[in-house]
């Protein structure tokens, strides 16, 4: 279907002729969504079932909530949930598979906006009840600024929530009370360069956070390790050598063999491509850079450790008239290419989330625009093991589709328990060269100029306002956004979602 110069690359699409059963056991995939668009944030394989977190707009009562799906061991649905009904906008963007308590099975961490006009984080302890799921507790942790967390780990003998807050990385323990009470998280970062992290990793006792520190307008890969004590160990930027332009941080993975981060890098007269690096443990020194990536456009996303061989997932464009996929490569312990292979519909998908679970399977998770019904979903695959990678064009991976049943009613079933919104946007979600109508439900009076409005992205940057009934949704990224309409005696928080 696709192919590339420099790197050997075997692909497939979902839909081949029959193969034996045998070859379709090596990897399975599912999609799951409703009639709007799902967001897949984190994959989370346990022993008895695997989570997947994210949220969704497909409820179709003008929220976006968290939404978490749950297959049982056989990698079959099982049950899905939505975050509680209290805000217009919520996000899952991770989890934790340990809860101290033994009162559930799983802590989601989520970010909500909040009453107080922030994003806040947001916690749900799960019970998995076998045909459904119940959250047993919730905890917010109020604070004035924005909270943006990204990563859950563990660390210290206890949970971690890592994040960004105004520029500048955080970490909070969400076991200790004290903490939780007083929103006091740890924050580093240079007052007046902004940082921002995407993603954490623990090995021994260490703590490493991948971000990228923007120097003199150029934003540039750092990595941050902490100790045993929770004092700092070391920071490094890097690369500093043999880049053009910027390089961001994507993931960062730790191990016995080593401490390794991907980072996606712009080329001169070439699209985004990527590289895997080595970094000492002791210090952060790192070790020659390793290019990932052809010639074409490869943003790298994720990687993880396979035993002593690494796995990374990035998302790949090779221009051949088809969709964008996503590209899972097998590389050897110090970055050198063995095999690889794409994952991907006839439609755009984009990758999200790569685990490597006890038993060696590799999860992978994204997002597919345009299979269920012409709306966004969520897709998973799930491989044996690693030497699957090089066969993935020669089987047909066991496929299920699943139209949520959760989505099938929702439309005017329940009523937010949140103070009602007197406007609506149509059409929503919208593309971003295209317009969004902003309509009114009450007989308010209204000046000849129209509405005053104004965007936000999810972590409150303001992208657009302005005074009218319509907003041209011209220059806007794919993605979620919240839209503020102003009256003389409301303001009104509404979702908006932009998609291809």
């Amino acid at each position: 279907m696709k192919y590339t110069l420099g790197l050997i690359i075997l692909a497939f699409a979902i839909v081949f002729s029959v193969e034996p059963l045998s070859a379709q056991s090596e990897i399975q995939i599912r999609i799951v969504g409703g009639p709007l668009v799902d967001e897949a944030n984190a994959v989370i394989p346990l022993g008895n079932s695997t989570y997947v977190v994210g949220a969704t707009s497909s409820h179709a009562d003008g929220t976006v909530r968290g939404y978490i799906v749950n297959y049982d061991a056989d990698f079959q649905f099982a049950w899905s949930m939505l975050t509680p009904y209290g805000s217009p906008v919520e996000q899952s963007v991770d989890a934790w598979d340990n809860v101290p308590t033994g009162s559930g099975d799983l802590t989601v961490l989520s970010k909500k906006l909040s009453e107080n006009d922030s994003y806040n984080v947001v916690l749900h302890t799960i019970k998995n009840l076998g045909l459904s799921g119940e959250i047993v507790g919730t905890i917010e942790v109020m604070h004035p600024l924005n909270q943006d967390p990204v990563s859950a780990v563990n660390w210290q003998g206890s949970r971690w929530a890592v994040g960004n807050v105004e520029g500048d990385g955080w970490l909070l323990n969400i076991d200790d009370p004290s903490s939780l009470e007083g929103a006091s998280y740890m924050t580093w970062g240079h007052p007046v360069i902004s940082e921002h992290v995407e993603s954490a990793s623990v090995y021994g006792d260490t703590l490493f956070v991948a971000g990228s520190t923007e120097i003199d307008g150029i934003m540039q890969s750092t990595v941050w390790a902490w100790g045993p004590d929770g004092n700092p160990l070391w920071a490094r930027i890097s690369p500093d050598t043999g880049t053009f332009g910027a390089n961001v941080a994507n993931d960062i993975a730790s191990g016995p063999d080593g401490l390794v981060i991907m980072y996606t890098i712009e080329r001169e007269d070439l699209p985004l491509g990527h590289r895997v690096m080595h970094l000492e443990v002791e210090n952060g020194t790192p070790a020659a850079p390793v290019n990932a990536s052809s010639d074409d456009f490869m943003e790298g996303c994720k990687i993880a450790w396979a035993g002593n061989q690494l796995v990374s997932l990035s998302h790949v464009d090779f221009e051949t008239g088809s969709e964008s996929d996503m590209f899972l490569t097998w590389l050897g312990t110090y970055g050198g290419y063995i095999s690889s292979g794409i994952l991907g519909t006839d439609f755009v998908d984009e990758p999200r989330d790569l685990t490597i679970d006890s038993q060696g399977r590799i999860w992978v998770l994204g997002v597919t625009h345009g299979f269920l019904n012409g709306s966004s979903s969520i897709c998973v695959y799930r491989l044996d093991s690693i030497d699957v990678i090089p066969n993935i064009s020669s089987v047909t991976p066991g496929l299920g589709i699943k139209n949520d049943p959760i989505f099938l009613n929702s439309v005017g079933v329940s009523t937010p328990s949140i103070q009602k919104n007197d406007h609506t946007l149509f059409p929503n979600p919208c593309s971003s060269n295209s317009s969004v109508a902003i309509s009114s439900t009450t007989q308010w009076v209204w000046g000849e100029e129209g509405k005053a409005w104004s965007v936000y992205t999810l972590d409150g940057q303001l992208q657009k306002e302005g005074v009218s009934n319509v907003i041209d949704c011209a220059g806007l990224a794919d993605g979620a956004y919240v839209v503020l309409i102003t009256s003389e005696t409301q303001v009104s928080r509404l979702p908006l979602q932009i998609i291809h």
